[in-house]
């Protein structure tokens, strides 16, 4: 598995948590409809997105034993 795959893979699980994150944060503080909602919802998941994405994508190159500056071609 190349390094491509793994950024996709982490974005994918930091997406998934912070949609689930900032929704049930947002609906326990303001409620579903109040008008801060969706405003609320999309800070907490900007907030959520640049936390997790680093240490996940840590943890599957470290776990997937994958080298980040890996060369896709290995006569370079």
């Amino acid at each position: 598995m190349s390094y491509n795959f793994v950024v996709i893979i982490s974005i994918l699980i930091c997406a998934i948590i912070s949609y689930v994150l900032s929704y049930y944060l947002a609906f326990y503080v303001f409620g579903e409809n109040s008008a801060y909602f969706k405003a609320t919802q999309l800070i907490v998941a900007i907030i959520s997105m640049t936390t997790f994405y680093a240490p996940i994508k840590h943890l599957l190159i470290k776990y997937m034993n994958i080298k980040e500056f890996e060369s896709e071609n290995k006569d370079d």
